[in-house]
């Protein structure tokens, strides 16, 4: 596993509760799905409290391993988002062939693609890695500026 300051903690959309933690959402990942699925993480992490260029930058790095899923990881999967307390995490999930020992940087300038990873991590808060022969778990994570508190 590959751990960078990740904190973290379907297919249907919706809420609900597993002990203090709260699903968001959680769908199934699909190539014609990507644009809907991009636009109901933003809607879900946005009434979740996440804002601004930290919402855009949580949405973008969630696309790009949703993208990854497609392009590399089988072309299905599934994605949850869930918040506990103050923190935001989105975990996206694959049966694709896994990926080995996956060393998370920047490519060379001139090598095309191969930056989701890196992007992911560079606009989150954190980025964790698991990977087997049986397919990947992504999961990132975004501080909220106010904790969940009752009825939330």
């Amino acid at each position: 596993m590959i751990s960078d300051g990740g904190d973290g903690g379907g297919s249907e959309a919706g809420a609900s509760r597993a002990g203090t933690e709260l699903t968001l959402l959680a769908q199934t990942i699909a190539a014609g799905q990507v644009t809907a699925l991009r636009h109901a993480v933003a809607a879900a992490a946005g009434t979740a409290g996440l804002a601004g260029v930290a919402l855009d930058d949580f949405v973008l790095a969630v696309h790009e391993l949703v993208a990854n899923v497609v392009r590399h990881g089988g072309g299905s999967g599934e994605l949850r988002l869930r918040r506990e307390g103050d923190l935001l995490t989105c975990e996206i999930t694959d049966d694709g062939p896994g990926l080995g020992d996956v060393r998370v940087a920047l490519p060379a300038p001139n090598e095309v693609g191969h930056r989701g990873l890196w992007l992911a991590r560079q606009l989150t808060d954190g980025l964790e890695i698991r990977a087997d022969g049986r397919g990947t778990t992504v999961r990132v994570s975004a501080r909220l500026a106010t904790p969940a508190g009752p009825g939330r």
